[in-house]
């Protein structure tokens, strides 16, 4: 993304203009601009409003793009559009570099003073990940934290369930425009974020395909309307990595949940790991980093045990003998890669110790 030059210094002009003109004209502008970030950073520096920019345009360059028919197309849609200057606007999207100039929004925004956690990862998950994905959405959606993702297939879509199963709201940041789902397979899921109180996001107009380019520029936004980042699953070529680069720069919260050291869904999620990223295992860690730990902790520990942790747990309280993981999957009848890295997070934990004969509850 080019560093654009743009400011909204010019109040004085700006808030006396038509509100709901300003709305109309800069949709049309980000139109016939293709939604080019740069080219619409160059025309509202050097023009105090959408409108004016939009007045002064060359009639080659609008292409017969009639504002006002545009502005019917998002009606039809029932889809509004918030502006960067606007009341509604998130102020924690209003913080980050780049940030859109206007968002595109089905469905109600959460209140300010909400907290949100993004949770992404690789397309081409394991059902394990999509396992932990539902588990931590679901368990903090539970606690009024609001969930964020990009409605892509694999961990995304899985966090978007998630927070649903916990009672929840979740936040889809689209890679095109709101009048078409994609993947088309997910168009189920966003109309069920729509029925239970969530919202559909997208900085494209109407009609905008998704261009491979617009998913990381969409990934700056799913990072900037979160406190933190949930990486679950992320590869070593991953638009997950892109988030939590991202999130690094918006100094927002990075954690990650680890796996088997030689996977390669875990390539880049280690390597987060590795430069500081928050190592957590459940989601009362990223409770207790945000402040916001139950004083019962037992209690809260049992609420957001993974159902796989719990089976092995009772495997080592049954057996009372050190078990290797052989042993563990047989009696678990848990695949490998799962007992795996549950045995991993337990000794990170400090609930099993490993000995020369196997691993025993600590």
């Amino acid at each position: 993304m080019e560093d654009p030059f743009y400011d909204f210094s010019n109040k004085e002009i700006y808030t006396i203009l038509n509100p709901m003109g300003e709305q109309i004209f800069y949709n049309a502008l980000n139109v016939v601009t293709d939604r080019n970030y740069t080219k619409l950073a160059k025309l509202r520096s050097v023009h105090p409003s959408w409108e004016r920019a939009w007045e002064n345009l060359e009639p080659h360059v609008r292409g017969g793009v009639s504002p006002q028919k545009e502005w019917e197309g998002l009606l039809r849609e029932d889809i509004r559009l918030i502006l960067f200057d606007d009341i509604e606007y998130p102020p924690l999207l209003r913080e980050i570099p780049y940030p859109p100039f206007g968002i595109y929004v089905r469905g109600p925004l959460p209140q300010k003073e909400t907290l949100t956690l993004a949770v992404v990862g690789t397309r081409k998950a394991t059902e394990e990940g999509m396992s932990l994905a539902r588990t931590f959405a679901s368990d903090l959606a539970k606690t009024g934290i609001t969930i964020v993702s990009g409605l892509a297939l694999g961990i995304d879509a899985a966090a978007h369930r998630g927070a649903l199963e916990g009672d929840g709201k979740t936040l889809a940041v689209l890679g095109g425009g709101l009048d078409r789902c994609y993947p088309r397979i997910n168009e189920a899921l966003a109309k069920k974020i729509l029925s239970r109180g969530g919202a559909l996001i997208s900085e494209y107009p109407v009609g905008s395909p998704s261009f491979p380019h617009r998913f990381l520029e969409r990934n700056r936004i799913v990072s900037g309307l979160s406190r933190g980042v949930l990486i679950i699953e992320a590869p070593a070529a991953s638009g997950a990595l892109a988030t939590a680069r991202f999130a690094t720069e918006q100094n927002r919260d990075v954690f990650v949940t680890p796996g088997p050291a030689t996977h390669p869904h875990f390539k880049g999620s280690h390597a987060l790991i590795r430069i500081g990223a928050m190592l957590v295992t459940e989601p009362s860690q990223i409770l207790e980093a945000w402040g916001l730990a139950s004083h019962e902790k037992d209690a809260l520990q049992n609420l957001f045990s993974l159902p796989e942790e719990q089976t092995i747990v009772e495997a080592f309280k049954k057996s009372g003998r050190a078990l290797s993981v052989d042993k563990i999957i047989e009696l678990t009848t848990l695949n490998a890669q799962t007992v795996n890295r549950i045995v991993t997070c337990l000794l990170i934990q400090g609930k099993v110790k490993e000995s020369g004969e196997g691993y025993t509850l600590a």
